[in-house]
């Protein structure tokens, strides 16, 4: 086999003059959440099915999925990948990516992502590691992490190079997910401003707004863009439920319940979990605003009860569990809790998530839905400030401190009053919380704070 550069000066052992090339396009595909990744992967592998790395790329796509059954196909084109990298004369960097896939199918999610950065000390043009390295960090709710990532490798980026969009769009975003709102909204913006195409960075922005309660701007943000984003692979169906989130918070449930039916899951059968994250935790939140979601649970129920034994990250375990219990599937749900409770004594990554708050988590969700409050305050308080490492945004997180918020209204007014009281310090512009305060307070017996609550509650929504 030879070795030929591909873009950014990246070695690949290969055996066809075009497949550097065709990687490459392979990745700015996924970068940009097109729908074409698994035809680029097919072309690249049809014309060159001996390229070492494009075997690991196979393999990393699959592990994406982030389901049982992918992680089998993943396992296949790690032996793969193992058979070719003996007989070639590959590089390090393609070796560490083989290290890297091979962690990951050991569900040893820390020494994957420590692979990926150790390509990047190296090799700060390798942006499949970057956003690969970037998805790891998310999931594993490491904010800081996923924002050094990035800004390691930056200043050897330039305007000159095609991906620097991507690169300024995974700093936005990793800079919201740290706190700093007005960097991440820069990065992000000059990102879309660069690519308008480039979902992540619209999304980076859009998460901003959410953050700040700039509801009325991120439904336009959202708006103006949609021509470009929604052209996108099933990720466009996220930006949809920040769309949505934005309405809900503005109390418009006609427009939310319109966004899910038209969007948010219009291709739940197509099975990607993402789908059913966004789904399921909005219509929960809207049930927890009191909406009627007529019989939209069952949907999620057929998809979910096929992941009833996944484990590969327990955040889309937890959702999956959320639609198993809201649809009536007590069996299903039952052994879901259990395998993510028996989980919690392996020694792997998500195991251990599992151990410090997806059991828990489980437990107060079970309890909240069939009216035992109590029991989900007392579940889920020990627990809260650890939440963060079941990984997925601090938006999409929300929904498990809103789900403790409701509890204790209902069954421990004075900690729901302690809790309100820092959620309307971070989230002035919420009414939902405003709402939920003012009942906490009342029940607590502070009617005249009560009314002030409410008070506030109404102005956010005149003005809306």
């Amino acid at each position: 086999m030879a070795r030929t550069d591909g873009r950014y000066g990246l070695a690949y052992t290969t055996n066809h003059p075009d497949s550097a090339a065709r990687f490459d396009n392979l990745v700015s595909a996924y970068l940009g959440f097109g729908r074409d990744i698994g035809d680029h992967l097919k072309a690249l592998l049809a014309d060159d099915r001996d390229m070492p790395l494009a075997h690991v790329a196979k393999g990393y796509f699959f592990m994406l999925f982030g389901s049982a059954a992918m992680a089998e196909r993943a396992r296949k084109s790690l032996a793969d990948a193992e058979r070719l990298f003996e007989s070639a004369d590959t590089t390090d960097r393609e070796r560490l990516h083989l290290e890297a896939l091979r962690a990951w199918c050991a569900a040893d999610l820390d020494r994957t992502t420590d692979v990926w950065e150790a390509i990047l000390l190296d090799h700060p043009k390798d942006v499949f590691a970057l956003r690969l390295a970037h998805f790891n960090h998310f999931y594993a709710g490491e904010a800081r992490k996923m924002r050094d990532s990035v800004a390691r490798v930056l200043p050897q980026w330039t305007d000159a190079d095609p991906d620097i969009g991507y690169v300024h769009g995974m700093y936005g975003f990793a800079l919201e997910e740290s706190g700093d709102y007005a960097r991440g909204e820069r990065f992000g913006r000059m990102a879309v401003e660069r690519n308008p195409k480039d979902a992540w960075s619209v999304h980076a922005v859009a998460h901003v707004m959410e953050m700040q309660g700039r509801h009325a701007e991120g439904i336009a943000w959202v708006n103006r863009h949609e021509a470009d984003w929604s052209t996108t692979n099933n990720f466009r169906f996220h930006l949809y439920w920040h769309r949505a989130l934005y309405h809900l918070e503005r109390h418009e449930f006609d427009q939310v319940l319109s966004i899910y039916d038209d969007y948010v899951a219009s291709d739940i059968a197509s099975d990607m979990y993402l789908d059913v994250c966004n789904a399921a935790s909005l219509l929960w939140r809207l049930e927890m605003y009191g909406v009627d979601v007529g019989d939209r649970w069952k949907g999620l129920a057929e998809i979910s009860l096929r992941h009833v034994d996944d484990r590969e990250l327990i955040f889309v375990s937890l959702h999956y569990l959320i639609a198993l219990i809201k649809s009536g599937e007590v069996e299903a749900a039952a052994r879901m809790a259990a395998q993510i409770e028996g989980y919690a004594n392996s020694a792997a990554t998500q195991g251990r998530v599992s151990a410090r708050v997806g059991v828990g988590t489980a437990t107060a969700l079970a309890a909240f839905a069939k009216g035992d409050a109590g029991s989900a305050v007392d579940a889920l308080l020990p627990i809260r400030y650890d939440l963060y490492c079941m990984g997925g945004s601090h938006a999409q997180r929300d929904l498990f401190e809103e789900v403790l918020v409701a509890a204790a209204v209902q069954a421990r007014p004075l900690i729901a009053r302690r809790l309100l009281a820092e959620r309307t310090a971070l989230k002035p512009h919420s009414a939902w919380s405003w709402r939920n305060y003012a009942t906490a307070l009342r029940t607590d017996g502070a009617p005249e704070a009560a009314v002030a609550a409410e008070r506030q509650a109404d102005a956010i929504l005149s003005a809306a």
